[in-house]
């Protein structure tokens, strides 16, 4: 069955800022607000750890995110091993970019930082 000439997801502007409208509502309407706390480096990388010991988290905004799923919270548990305590709970969340992109652009500490997404080690709170 061919795909219908009249609906062009592809190649029209106000259609798709319709269905990121779409998606932004349906994220506030069935999300959560957390606020997102970025890390900032001071430049002092540490090559054992493969981290910067001395990186801090000094702000906080608030985002409404969707929870996509929860793995880990409702069986196994915590580990106490050989290393210290292993904690394997892991979620999913969803932002909407236009909405993050909104965040950087009304702050202008973060747009500073050069972020065009989330990074792996900011907070989720």
């Amino acid at each position: 069955m061919p795909t219908n000439l009249y609906i062009n997801n592809f190649d029209s502007s106000p259609e798709q800022r319709l269905i990121e409208d779409l998606i932004i509502e349906s994220i506030k309407f069935y999300g959560r607000d957390f606020y997102y706390i970025p890390r900032k480096e001071s430049g002092s990388f540490d090559q054992i750890y493969g981290e910067d010991p001395r990186k801090s988290f000094e702000e906080a905004h608030l985002i409404e995110m969707y929870i996509k799923n929860v793995e880990g919270f409702e069986g196994e548990g915590d580990l106490l091993g050989r290393f210290g305590l292993e904690i394997r709970d892991q979620t999913t969340l969803t932002v909407a970019i236009r909405r993050f992109e909104e965040l950087l652009v009304g702050n202008s500490g973060l747009s500073a930082m050069g972020l065009t997404r989330p990074r792996e080690g900011d907070l989720i709170f």
